[in-house]
């Protein structure tokens, strides 16, 4: 019986901080699933070796708009697994968004890094539909000087119908739209909705419900398809996501008024209110709706 006792008191002795470890790190991805990022993070910091951890912190930095810090965190995760296409893209990605805030003779010399992760990710993940969505973007918006092509872009747009048709139709609207043709992106777009509405597989990241709804109600078409992605994006909202539920809930406002549905368009400006300090579009769309 001793001999049980001490063998059962040196296994409690090793494995009880890892179990414990193991039970602190699920509360900070519970955090992060509430979307309270600061005590998510606080949590993320107590494991600075772990690959997950590193991950969650350089998504919570990007959520916040400190690029550099999302830039160091993804860096950090492409030391140890270089051949990783999601840590390319993210890395890739985060070098994109702080080109897009920097003075442009700064981001001009940013533009190579972010080609090659964003590339390899592409290349590492023949299925990674993200990262060519941002490619067509990056090919149509370069000028040539810089590697911008329009061949480029429509080579990613066509592998993109092989993996998901609603960011190839997407990513065909861009295109359109960056070429001046109304009528033509018009059309991708609702293509885009219908493929959605067809198959709601099709639609793996939330974002893509904000994309699609923000879309139809910009164009004023498929209002009833439109609300409904806008109210799955506010209700999935989380940490991955680049646009305030605000702004959902404004453009729902905005289809409800023209419905001339006072109420649910009152409603939903309330909520774009309550979500967003410092919302004027917001502010003046309630007055307007007051005032049917």
């Amino acid at each position: 019986m001793t001999r049980y006792i001490v063998t059962f008191l040196l296994f409690a002795l090793c494995f009880c901080p890892y179990v414990g470890a193991q039970s602190n790190f699920e509360i900070g991805e519970k955090f992060l699933n509430q979307n309270e990022l600061k005590k998510a993070k606080s949590v993320f910091k107590e494991f600075p070796n772990d690959l997950k951890a590193l991950e969650y912190l350089g998504d919570i930095a990007g959520f916040e708009k400190r690029w550099d810090d999302a830039i160091s965190y993804y860096e950090k995760l492409l030391e140890i697994k270089p051949d990783s296409p999601k840590y390319n893209f993210k890395l890739g990605g985060a070098m994109g968004m702080k080109a897009l805030e920097i003075s442009k003779l700064k981001a001009a010399l940013m533009i190579g890094d972010i080609k090659t992760y964003l590339n390899k990710a592409a290349e590492l993940d023949r299925n990674h539909a993200e990262a060519r969505r941002v490619l067509v973007e990056l090919y149509m918006q370069l000028p040539a000087i810089l590697g911008g092509s329009k061949d480029v872009a429509e080579k990613f747009k066509a592998e993109l119908h092989n993996i998901n048709k609603v960011d190839a139709y997407l990513a065909e609207a861009y295109i359109h739209k960056y070429e001046g043709n109304e009528e033509l992106m018009e059309t991708a777009i609702k293509n885009a909705l219908q493929q959605a509405l067809n198959n709601k597989d099709l639609v793996e990241r939330n974002y893509l419900n904000y994309e699609l709804g923000e879309r139809a109600a910009t164009l004023k078409i498929m209002p009833d398809a439109a609300i409904y992605f806008l109210q799955e994006y506010a209700e999935n909202y989380n940490y991955k996501d680049l646009k305030s539920p605000a702004w959902a809930h404004y453009h729902i406002a905005q289809i409800q008024a023209s419905q001339n549905n006072q109420d649910k368009a009152l409603t939903h400006v309330n909520k774009a209110l309550a979500n967003k300090f410092n919302f004027p579009e917001a502010e003046k769309l309630k007055r307007q709706i007051l005032e049917m």
